[in-house]
């Protein structure tokens, strides 16, 4: 029995419930606790060795325990203590399990004999039913997030650890276990030219000047190649203070996507046929680089070309020849010219070339080149005879802070007209 008056009072106003076994597990106490927590009365529990009958116990993964598992059988063929062992209690006519966490020890006389066993458990039927629903949850949000094809970052900004899901590896061609789950590695993973505004873009979320974090940057596959990713992030903790302590993202592959726009803005600024700038663009180009060479005070100066009877060579060998002869002369002229030449066809066999930090003289030089280019040339043609061609060219400069691409091509369009009228495959100069 339990001895002690204070004891048993103490034990009956404990909010866990308290069952004491002898040593043969027959029950020789239990408090009022146990009884509510049971469902039962203290007349159907005392001088019991087993359950109630009927009474069943589980453990969490739904294995039912014989009665040589049960926490006082345990503990009295033990004599070892068991801690904290969620169990689950089936009761006859009762559907619902309760869940208790249980305890047990073991008591010992002077003599080291086993004198009884206490059992101390408390409801966590409340608990197992919220870790349930959590689970739930997370497995919707697992789900979602496959569906969705997101990779998900977890950031706890004090300790600096990033938990990650594997759809975040593998989307850069990584499995789970190969990455590390720190800032760092991220920031190793963006491309350089993107990494300053890509933290850029999360300290201002950090710092509360913006309220979410999306932004579009390249990061390196397992390949070596880049992909295009959309990172989406919100602070999701501030502590009292109003420091950020957690923030939240995903992470979607956008690089087909980014491809297809990069292609469709291709396509609207460059000719179908030959690949170089259509004329709006030229134009546009043309302009900033005018501006820039007002600015910097830096020489400038442009080409006019045009293929020499063109129309003959259309007539002769047909439109899908005269093709041709425009795609071989644009590949060749891109060969010859620099990066930041800028190269348009405005319109039928006429082109233009802007050439930026160049002087008269040596744009002369550059026209000479591709005029040579140009007569060195062939297109093959049905009958097996190369189709050759030359073309004739006009070069101009800016001579002042009036000029605009107007005046350029005009002044470039009369030197290449004195070119063709001086016999064509010729370059002619015209100084303002």
């Amino acid at each position: 029995m339990v001895q002690g008056v204070q004891d048993v009072e103490l034990l009956q106003k404990l909010h866990v419930g308290i069952v004491v076994h002898a040593p043969d597990a027959s029950v020789i106490f239990l408090n009022a606790r146990a009884c509510e927590l049971l469902g039962v009365s203290k007349g159907d529990m005392l001088g019991a060795q087993d359950l109630m009958p009927g009474w069943s116990l589980k453990q969490e993964d739904d294995r039912w325990l014989t009665p040589d598992e049960y926490p006082v059988n345990r503990v009295i063929s033990s004599r070892l203590p068991l801690a904290e062992q969620v169990l689950g209690v089936v009761r006859p006519g009762h559907e619902d399990v309760t869940w208790a966490m249980v305890s047990a020890f073991p008591v010992f006389d002077a003599d080291g004999a086993l004198e009884k066993v206490v059992i101390s458990f408390h409801d966590v039927s409340q608990l197992k039913h919220t870790e349930a629903v959590l689970k739930e949850r997370a497995e919707q949000l697992r789900l979602v997030l496959e569906g969705a094809d997101l990779g998900l970052w977890d950031w706890n900004i004090r300790s600096g650890e990033v938990k990650r899901n594997a759809r975040w590896a593998t989307m850069l061609g990584y499995t789970y276990e190969e990455i590390e789950h720190t800032t760092m590695q991220w920031s190793d993973f963006v491309h350089p030219d993107d990494r300053e505004r890509a933290w850029a873009s999360i300290i201002e979320v950090l710092e509360g000047r913006a309220p979410t974090h999306k932004l579009e940057y390249r990061m390196q596959h397992k390949d070596g190649s880049y992909r295009w990713i959309l990172d989406q992030a919100s602070v999701m903790q501030r502590d009292e203070a109003g420091r950020p302590v957690r923030m939240c993202g995903t992470h979607a592959d956008v690089t087909e996507r980014k491809l297809m726009e990069e292609e469709i803005a291709h396509q609207a600024r460059t000719d179908y046929l030959t690949g170089v700038f259509n004329r709006r663009h030229f134009m546009a180009l043309a302009t900033a680089e005018i501006e820039r060479a007002k600015r910097y005070d830096s020489d400038l100066s442009i080409l006019m070309l045009d293929v020499d009877r063109f129309k003959r060579i259309n007539d002769r060998h047909g439109h899908r020849v005269g093709d041709a002869v425009l795609r071989a002369l644009c590949k060749g002229c891109h060969a010859a010219l620099r990066t930041p030449d800028v190269f348009g066809r405005l319109g039928g066999e006429e082109f233009a070339i802007l050439l930026p930090e160049t002087d008269l003289e040596a744009a002369a030089e550059v026209a000479e080149r591709l005029r040579l280019v140009a007569a060195d040339a062939s297109v093959p043609e049905e009958s097996g005879r190369p189709v050759r061609f030359t073309v004739s060219i006009g070069v101009s400069a800016m001579v002042s802070d009036d000029d605009d691409i107007g005046t350029l091509l005009n002044a470039a369009d009369r030197a290449l007209y004195a070119a063709k009228n001086a016999g064509r495959n010729r370059v002619q100069v015209l100084a303002r």
